[in-house]
């Protein structure tokens, strides 16, 4: 049997439900990201009841599974040249960082008879996508050349940190955002309804009522997920947490060393120095998942006598020696998924099975 990934939609609208009353007290408004699930319906749908503004997806193939669905669609990763087409029929906002591109969606939005929204990307430092916000000839030019296109409307500017460098928002780097757009309103009579401040490390300013006034437009994926505040790991005050979790099935189960037998190599197949202790003879298992089917890294099994001792392209190891269950060949193990990479991972992955619709209460 197929690893089975299970998600639970009520814990996923409650946690939407928690970021979207808490932005409103503040006139900002949220996207709910479909990324993580690969677009899938009953996600975006329980996003929607809990009341999400936008639904954003970084993939046009995610977004054209929820073309029916009755709400303004982002796109969240600057288009590719080659699907600008795409873009403007199934998204009605991207977030850019190219005039090369934007120009195209221009052209195409043109020959289709419609208006594409441009939201400006600016990189404050996490240094991922926009414009370097110090070259502020770069970024004016760059308005003036959009204001100045045919089949796009500059709505907004916004900024991604945390992602790639780890840098967190803070009122000193937000304030540089909102300035950035009250100096373009002024200068080209624009109203950039939209400033978006970025994911879900922007939660803690927000519960701490310290989210710069001028930010309007968050962009919220992880959290939902984990029930974190992504930047420090903290809880969440009144959010679910293990909302997915996974079941995989054990080919083997054997008494052997904990300790590998014979010389070793410097590395293993991945490339990595493992260290290994000595516990002495151990019960072990095998189960059919491994690293090609996702990242095992945040998998912990909802048994807590049983711990996770590493895995390969197709094998994860477990020990359960110390469980007071008596565990068969056969049999699924669960675990509860607590990583995003691990989720995201899993979600995109061929080898496992989704039962994301599951509205249950565990």
């Amino acid at each position: 049997m197929q690893p089975i990934l299970n998600m639970n939609l009520i814990k996923v609208k409650h946690n939407t439900a928690q970021i979207v009353k808490l932005a409103r007290q503040y006139g900002v408004s949220v996207a709910g990201i479909t990324k993580g699930v690969c677009g899938n319906e009953d996600f975006a749908k329980a996003q929607l009841e809990a009341g999400v503004d936008y639904l954003a997806d970084s993939r046009i193939e995610n977004l054209k599974k929820l073309k029916h669905l009755d709400k303004k669609k982002m796109l969240l990763r600057s288009p590719k040249k080659s699907e600008v087409d795409e873009v403007v029929e199934y998204a009605d906002y991207s977030l850019n960082s190219e005039i090369e591109i934007i120009q195209a969606l221009g052209k195409s939005a043109v020959n289709k008879g419609v208006l594409h929204s441009i939201i400006l990307m600016i990189d404050l430092g996490d240094l991922r996508e926009g414009i370097w916000y110090r070259n502020r000839h770069e970024i004016f030019q760059t308005v003036q050349s959009i204001v100045g296109l045919k089949g796009v409307k500059l709505e907004g500017i916004g900024t991604n940190l945390t992602c790639f460098g780890g840098v967190m928002p803070t009122e000193e780097n937000y304030t540089i955002l909102v300035q950035l757009a009250e100096e373009l309103r002024t200068e080209f009579n624009l109203p950039l309804p939209i400033v978006s401040g970025g994911n879900s490390s922007s939660l803690q300013m927000i519960y701490e009522g310290r989210l710069p006034k001028g930010i309007t437009h968050l962009r919220i994926n992880q959290s939902v997920f984990l029930g974190l505040e992504i930047g420090y790991g903290k809880k969440l005050s009144n959010w679910e947490t293990k909302i997915v979790k996974l079941q995989a099935e054990i080919i083997e189960i054997h008494k052997k060393p904990s300790y590998p037998q014979g010389i070793q190599a410097k590395m293993n197949a991945f490339g990595e120095i493992q260290t290994f202790k000595d516990k002495g003879i151990r019960t072990r298992a095998i189960l059919a998942i491994g690293r090609q089917d996702m990242d095992i890294n945040g998998l912990h099994p909802s048994d807590p006598h049983v711990t996770v001792e590493g895995g390969s392209s197709d094998h994860l190891i477990i020990d359960i020696s110390e469980s007071e269950q008596l565990y068969k060949v056969g049999q699924m193990i669960e675990f509860d998924v607590v990583t995003y990479s691990s989720i995201i991972t899993a979600m995109a992955s061929s080898y496992i099975q989704q039962e994301v619709l599951k509205y249950e209460v565990v």
